[in-house]
């Protein structure tokens, strides 16, 4: 049984400690992982496709306005619950010059995509969403009433949806980090569902108690081999039927030597110890009890003001704006010319409106009550500069308002000059240049004290919501959103003058790419 004592071990060890006791062993991020291999289960040649038409769907309303009723009204009942899976999880482009293609346009640590979706129906089928066949592949096992998973099921019109990341998506020198990153994914991907649903106007409660994780576990585990994080149970409601099931055009790829490889990966990798640590870490998840939380928006309901553009009629305003479509769609970690690693960044000035919208999606509380309890314990602070008229310095982030700490013009410099990787001929490293830097540090111990040995995790999964909405918002402004674990905890400490007891956990970078090129649409 984990401990908070084993928790707060492995968290030392793979963030203030890690660069100290050199655990991490430097690798290469082209190395094979499982992170395109569907479950064993989930390769059949049955399942339902998905919609056509998301994109133009969320063509109809400009950022960050909802989506016009009329537009909602004509979604057809089967076609509601594929729309918002693919606005969430979706692919959505090809860079052709990018090492690491950012295919799906959600942060991913080198677009491995460790987070999988899976979705239960009301009749107890259940399936596996692949993105690369566009379609829920079916699942043999399905769900009894009166079995032991019946938990699971959802009300009629309702559905289930599991989310769990598999640690041998990420490459195997990650080590410690597989955790930590796979958790964070599992964060961002969740407020992805809810952003998806509030756009298509679907009510959506996270399930947090430990009999219905329990049983999502035994229910993932009949998918395959696989090591997973105790899943995330959702229900969408309202958001059902689903299609009826029917022959898919193709099978799952098999035979492949790609698929061979990743299949073989799978099973030496499942009890690699990395592996093997992050399940023992994050298994209290699977402990927690607490009821279903309440639905939350993860859009702002506020309307961004314009005071960059006060000549211009609000419709005029309106058209300015990019559609839903192109605001996720264009969600990017930032870019460079191909085959230089890192991400290019140039001088802009941003108005206040940029960065109140930043502020409003980082003001949306998580879905409670554990998660959101938890976001209440992290000290938020960014670096601005050239962003809203405010000197270049250090402000706090409390309630949706920055205040400003230290004025200090080079500060982003220095940033620059410590992260994890320099600006060399072969790395471009665009942080000078950046607007905006968020950091979100805790209190490790008392998160533990107060949380138990789930707290760590929590943690995580917090920073994963909030680095999301920031990466929406800087969409809806032209910009990238890199996160980022490339800092040395105790320098970034002394730096944002924080307690000796809070650490930093977690940063994102927003700015404006400096490298464009035309990149293939692969939206339906």
């Amino acid at each position: 049984m984990t401990t908070t004592t084993d928790v707060r071990l492995f968290a030392y060890r793979q963030g203030p400690l890690r660069i100290g006791l050199a655990e991490l062993a430097p690798g290469s991020d082209t190395e094979p992982t499982t992170s395109t291999l569907p479950p064993a289960q989930a390769r059949g040649a049955q399942g339902r496709p998905l919609p056509a038409g998301t994109h133009r769907l969320l063509a109809g309303a400009r950022y960050p306005q909802p989506l016009p009723p009329d537009a909602l009204a004509a979604v057809a009942p089967g076609d509601l619950a594929g729309h918002l899976l693919l606005c969430a999880l979706g692919l959505q482009r090809r860079e052709p010059s990018h090492q690491f293609n950012d295919h799906r346009a959600i942060a991913s640590v080198r677009s491995k995509f460790p987070v999988h979706a899976f979705v239960l129906a009301p009749d107890g089928s259940f399936a596996y969403l692949d993105v690369y066949r566009h379609a829920l592949v079916d699942l043999p096992d399905t769900v009894a009433a009166d079995g032991d998973l019946a938990d699971l099921l959802p009300a009629p019109g309702d559905l289930t949806v599991l989310l769990a990341a598999r640690h041998t998506d990420l490459p195997v020198k990650y080590g410690r980090l597989r955790c930590a990153l796979s958790l964070l994914e599992l964060g961002i991907n969740l407020r992805a569902l809810h952003t998806a649903a509030d756009l298509l106007d679907v009510p959506l409660r996270l399930r947090s108690d430990g009999a219905v994780t329990a049983a999502a576990v035994r229910l993932l585990d009949r998918s395959g081999p696989g090591a997973w994080t105790p899943p995330l149970v959702v229900t969408l409601e309202g958001a059902g039927p689903l299609p009826s099931s029917r022959p898919l055009p193709s099978a799952g790829t098999t035979g492949t030597p790609q698929h061979e490889e990743e299949c073989a990966l799978l099973r030496e990798q499942a009890r690699h110890d990395s592996v093997r640590e992050a399940q023992e870490v994050t298994a209290p998840l699977a402990g927690l009890s607490c009821a279903a939380a309440e639905p939350v928006r993860s859009v702002p309901d506020h309307r961004v003001p314009d005071h960059h553009v006060p000549e211009l009629s609000a419709r005029e305003v309106a058209a300015v704006r990019p559609s839903w479509a192109e605001t996720l769609g264009n969600r990017s970690a930032g870019r460079t010319r191909g085959g230089l690693p890192g991400f290019s960044a140039r001088p802009t000035v941003l108005g206040e409106d940029c960065l109140l919208d930043m502020l409003a999606w980082l003001d949306r509380p998580a879905p409670g009550p554990l998660l959101a309890e938890v976001g209440r314990r992290v000290r938020t602070r960014v670096v601005l500069q050239r962003m809203a008229g405010l000197p270049t310095g250090r402000y706090a982030v409390t309630r949706g308002r920055v205040a400003c700490e230290q004025q200090d013009p080079g500060l982003m410099q220095q940033f620059a000059d410590a992260f994890g990787y320099p600006l060399l001929p072969t790395i471009d490293c665009g942080l000078r240049h950046a607007n905006a830097v968020w950091v979100f540090s805790a209190d490790l111990d008392k998160i533990l004290e107060e949380f138990g040995p789930a707290g760590w995790s929590l943690l995580q999964l917090w920073c994963g919501w909030a680095t999301h909405g920031l990466t929406t918002a800087a969409a809806g402004h032209g910009l990238f959103a890199r996160p980022a674990r490339s800092f040395g905890e105790f320098w970034l400490q002394r730096t944002l003058d924080l307690p000796r007891s809070t650490f930093p956990v977690f940063t994102v970078i927003c700015g404006r790419s400096r490298f464009s090129e035309p990149m293939l649409d692969l939206r339906v």
